[in-house]
């Protein structure tokens, strides 16, 4: 888990004031940065200095990591903003004895709040180093309060998952999500000095009696060093996606069948290109002698609008970007940046696809359209998938068993691994079969094209395309995209749904594959 500072309100409520008067919805990572300061400055960790309590220089260095590090995410609840109705009202004026009093209303509401369903949590990619942790959760037991002094507050250094996740390139002219304040260097500085400005001398005692004219004196906001930083919805990843988030780049062009491979593997040549040298494993797919491989990395597809259950986003479809389970959030943001630069892709002789905008990131469960009632969901190859391995040695092998070992292999993380590659092979076949997986038809492409169908092949593998039909049983659900086969990452071996009615898909057989 990411290390994380996080806000329990005893009262289930926050209350805050921005600096224009309204109700703070919620409390941002500068209000934070302040608690902790003040609690550093004034609880039992601080030092008298010069006669006045001050920050000590452990705290001061974790203060300004704060400053240096922008919280990577925020755990942010379901909450209810009450503006409230009620006016407050106090005696203004002079004190004189014929003068009279004026009576004003407040600039704002003090009773308005904010009802709060859970915690709110601020959390970090990368753990500080170990001193500055250690501060940073020893200040943070000094903090009374987070806003105003009826908010009381207990804030604790834990573990907290991510609703919202800071968008390193966004901007005042589009985008959605939540902006909040960010302390940047010298914010501990900046507000040292507006709590001297505000304080000043010590009066003497001569001198701090009332005057003939009291006025409310509310000081102005200190503004200095900070910026203002968006933090965008999280989906959360479904337990049963490999690919559990998908992006979609609407175009108007139909890729044929047998080209979809070629599209697919310029696209991923432009997001290689865009992003340069270093790029993530989690694109490139090239990994270091000993790394361990996980079963799915990014995967391009391009899904037809021809489809029925496909996503309404493009006028002749769109190429999906599925984006794989416990992939590194930096290198997700790295992906989102070279997606949101590129605008076409080309092939050889000219040829070129314009690009949509992203319209949507969509669950990777609930990607295709629910299933009618009364209908039962097939699934079938489009265009093309091609078997990963050789037939297995000592078994009976057909084409058939191809795609078991295929949709097995998407989904390796939970077979148990065996020693030798053939007993791991036919263990998936079999851990396919004991959780439902049917092949209902699987029939070879003959043709001088089969090359068009995959990106690269081991020299000891035929290049052997298929079609398939089948049942996947308990390993995924009726809306969840996969691909499967050796080109499932770049264009080949999407499955598309293929709804029957019921009755219809009971009398479905098993036929024997062709060989």
């Amino acid at each position: 888990m990411a290390f994380s500072i996080v806000a329990d309100f005893p009262l289930g409520t926050y209350r805050g004031r921005r600096p224009d008067g309204r109700v703070d919805r919620l409390p941002s990572p500068a209000r934070l940065h302040a608690a902790l300061l003040a609690a550093a400055a004034q609880g039992t960790r601080a030092e008298l200095e010069g006669g006045r309590l001050r920050p000590r220089s452990a705290d001061r260095d974790a203060l300004r990591w704060l400053e240096l590090h922008a919280p990577d995410a925020l755990g942010l609840p379901d909450s209810l903003v009450n503006e409230g109705l009620t006016q407050a009202y106090r005696a203004e004026g002079f004190f004189g004895i014929r003068e009279k009093r004026r009576v004003l209303a407040s600039r704002s509401d003090p009773l308005g709040s904010v009802a709060l369903a859970a915690s709110i949590a601020w959390v970090w990619d990368e753990d500080p180093p170990p001193d500055i942790a250690r501060a940073l959760g020893s200040i943070c037991a000094d903090v009374s309060h987070l806003g105003a002094a009826e908010s009381p507050v207990l804030l604790r250094v834990g573990e907290a998952d991510a609703t919202h996740r800071l968008d390193a390139d966004a901007n005042i002219f589009d985008g959605d999500g939540i902006e909040f304040d960010v302390p940047r260097a010298g914010r501990t500085e900046a507000l040292e000095r507006a709590h001297e400005r505000a304080v000043g001398r010590v009066p003497a005692t001569r001198t701090d009696g009332p005057g003939q004219a009291e006025a409310a004196v509310i000081a102005a906001a200190e503004r200095a060093s900070l910026i203002h930083a968006r933090y965008v919805p999280v989906i959360p990843a479904p337990p049963d996606a490999p690919w559990p988030l998908v992006v979609l780049l609407p175009i108007d062009v139909t890729i044929r069948a047998d080209r979809r491979v070629a599209w697919c593997v310029a696209l991923h040549r432009a997001l290689v290109g865009l992003i340069g040298d270093g790029a993530p494993t989690l694109v490139t797919g090239r990994y270091e002698t000993g790394v361990p491989r996980p079963a799915n990395r990014l995967a391009i597809q391009y899904v037809s609008s021809a489809i029925p259950a496909a996503p309404r986003r493009g006028t002749a479809g769109a190429f999906a970007l599925l984006l794989p389970r416990d992939a590194d959030p930096m290198d997700l943001a790295t992906v989102e940046r070279a997606v949101r630069s590129l605008t076409e892709v080309r092939r050889g002789g000219g040829a070129r696809v314009r690009l949509d905008h992203p319209t949507d990131v969509m669950r990777g469960d609930a990607f295709w359209s629910p299933v009618l009632d009364g209908y039962e969901r097939l699934w079938v190859t489009d265009p093309a998938a091609v078997p990963e391995s050789r037939p297995v040695r000592g078994r009976s092998w057909t084409i058939g068993d191809a795609p078991l070992l295929s949709t097995a292999l998407v989904f390796r993380d939970r077979f148990e691994r065996r020693r030798s590659r053939s007993e791991w092979y036919a263990a998936l076949v079999d851990g396919a079969r004991a959780a439902g997986v049917e092949v209902l038809e699987a029939h070879k492409l003959n043709g001088p094209d089969g090359a068009r169908y995959v990106h690269h092949v081991a020299l000891e593998n035929a290049i052997q395309p298929y079609r398939a039909a089948l049942r996947l049983g308990l390993l995924a659900g009726d809306r969840t995209v996969l691909a499967i086969g050796q080109s499932r990452h770049l264009g080949g071996g999407l499955l598309t749904p293929l709804d029957l009615p019921a009755a219809a898909a009971a009398r479905t057989a098993s036929p024997e594959p062709a060989a």
